[in-house]
């Protein structure tokens, strides 16, 4: 699966997330792991062996493993969902996996919470809406759409990712609650947007 690599504007946007420009995730990327997330749902053990993430090869997607269960919110199984499913590599080598966009919307704004590994994300990808192929994550354009009757869909709603913004365009275009002002970057999903996604307790400081 070849998905090109953009350099700087894919580094730009994980060091604008890691850095703090989405509300509370300076803390989660590349910083210690929570209070629940232990040796086992961190780095690994002492040796660096990390028994609780699949191998990740940090630079190109894989597939998702078969019976692992999704690393966000809704315990589904990545794998049986291959026209949605969504992935992260983590610099220490493992991979997270997600059945759909609005779980790894999630995950990223606050991957402790969820016990994912205390190394910083190295790469994040998504597959777009319309052709279903996997694309780098930070090069897409998300439609952040809440409607839950608009289209059947894993986990009932998700955002539409696509790899050319006019894609995004039509798909806004289509619907008269939606707008151009609902296309935006990863770097835009904070605490709000993703927790509309996902119903997880949201932090109160």
């Amino acid at each position: 699966m070849e998905v090109p690599d953009t350099g700087r504007g894919r580094r730009s946007v994980l060091a604008a997330i890691a850095s703090g420009s989405v509300p509370a995730v300076a803390g989660c990327l590349g910083g210690a792991a929570g209070p629940d997330a232990g040796a086992d749902a961190g780095g690994g053990d002492a040796a660096g062996e990390d028994t609780s993430f699949p191998d990740h090869p940090g630079d190109e997607p894989r597939d998702p493993p078969a019976g692992r269960r999704c690393d966000g919110p809704c315990g589904m199984e990545p794998a049986d969902y291959p026209e949605s499913n969504a992935q992260i590599a983590h610099a220490d080598g493992s991979g997270v996996f997600f059945d759909s966009a609005g779980c790894l919307v999630s995950y990223l704004h606050d991957p402790t919470f969820y016990g994912g590994p205390a190394a910083a994300v190295e790469n994040v990808w998504v597959r777009d809406f319309g052709t279903k192929a996997l694309l780098d994550a930070t090069d897409a354009r998300y439609v952040l759409d809440y409607s839950k009757e608009r289209h059947e869909e894993v986990m009932a709603h998700n955002p539409k990712p696509f790899a050319d913004r006019a894609d995004a365009v039509a798909y806004v275009d289509s619907y008269d609650d939606l707008g151009e002002a609902d296309i935006v970057g990863l770097d835009a999903f904070g605490a709000e947007a993703a927790h509309r996604y996902r119903d997880y307790p949201l932090s109160e400081g």
